[in-house]
């Protein structure tokens, strides 16, 4: 199994649900949301991140994923600096969101992806909180400027998911249920498909 992420907290998911894999960086240049449908555009982006991976890795599974926040009709992906994460935090602030996961399985000839969305409702919090959130957790590599793996569950007061790894970073109800119709269980000794 390859995770086509280097991202640890998603190889922390994989390594909780007891699938033995390895993480390869993908190689596909991930284009800005433009327009139209939100949720199938985070599900190509999860699918093309695992297709780049193909060519070099014919007989593995490869799990690939992707998120994006949406807040009023803006769109949130990596903020890529501390004062791009500030200035997202600020606007989610005391607000509900929803954060889009897809998740993308590709074995040989099958593909499946799926996706999952969560509903979040920030804290009212001060600028001072957030400045010192965003130092401590450095969450600017992550969709929406934070990580609720870590100090940044305290920034909210409800969320609605189905499963908590969504927000994480891959819904592992969904890549579950892909892998259990593919023959592999991750409750059992040996497997047999996948």
């Amino acid at each position: 199994v390859i995770l086509a992420s280097e991202a640890k907290w998603r190889s922390d998911i994989l390594t909780q649900m007891r699938i033995p894999h390895r993480c390869l960086a993908h190689r596909y240049e991930e284009p800005i949301y433009q327009e139209g449908s939100l949720v199938e555009f985070v599900q190509q982006i999860a699918l093309e991140k695992g297709k780049s991976l193909c060519d070099e890795n014919r007989e593995s599974l490869i799990i690939s994923a992707d998120q994006l926040i949406t807040l009023e009709g803006e769109v949130f992906g990596k903020p890529g600096t501390k004062e791009k994460a500030v200035a997202q935090l600020l606007k989610m602030n005391g607000k509900e969101h929803q954060l889009i996961c897809a998740v993308a399985v590709l074995y040989q000839e099958k593909v499946q992806v799926r996706s999952e969305v969560a509903t979040l409702k920030m804290r009212e919090l001060t600028e001072d909180e957030i400045r010192f959130y965003v130092e401590k957790d450095e969450p600017w590599n992550c969709a929406g400027s934070y990580k609720i793996e870590s100090l940044g569950a305290s920034l909210f007061e409800e969320i609605q998911v189905k499963d908590p790894n969504t927000i994480v970073g891959i819904p592992g109800n969904l890549l579950l249920d892909i892998l259990r119709e593919w023959g592999f269980s991750n409750l059992m000794r040996s497997t047999k498909g996948a």
